[in-house]
C-alpha cells in the first residue's frame, strides 16, 4: 500500500510539473490581447494560423525579446513552460 501511495505521489508531482501550454496562455492572459477563432482581444496579432504564419524560433523570439513595446516579455518563464506555449501555438493551423 505505501509504495501504491508513493507511486501515485510520484506520478502525480510528475504530471504537476509537466506545463500545459493552452493552461499557461489562459493563466498570461494572452487572449486579453490575441484572439482566436475570433474570441480575444485585438491589441496583438490574431493568432488564428501561427503555426503556419511563424517558425518556433521566431515565436520563441518574439516571446522572449518582443518587438513594437506593446507585448510583455515572457523571458522568466521556465524553459518547459516556454516550449509548452510554442508547442500550443504550433498546433494553431
Amino acid at each position: 500500500m505505501a509504495l501504491g501511495l508513493l507511486l501515485a505521489f510520484n506520478l502525480g508531482f510528475a504530471w504537476a510539473q509537466e506545463p500545459a501550454g493552452e493552461d499557461l496562455v489562459k493563466r498570461l492572459s494572452c487572449h486579453g490581447c490575441h484572439a482566436l477563432a475570433g474570441q480575444g482581444g485585438n491589441r496583438g496579432p490574431g493568432w488564428d494560423g501561427v503555426g503556419q504564419r511563424l517558425t518556433p524560433e521566431a515565436m520563441k523570439k518574439q516571446l522572449v525579446s518582443p518587438k513594437g513595446g506593446r507585448m510583455p516579455n515572457f523571458a522568466h518563464l521556465r524553459p518547459e513552460e516556454l516550449n509548452a506555449v510554442i508547442e500550443y501555438l504550433k498546433g494553431l493551423k
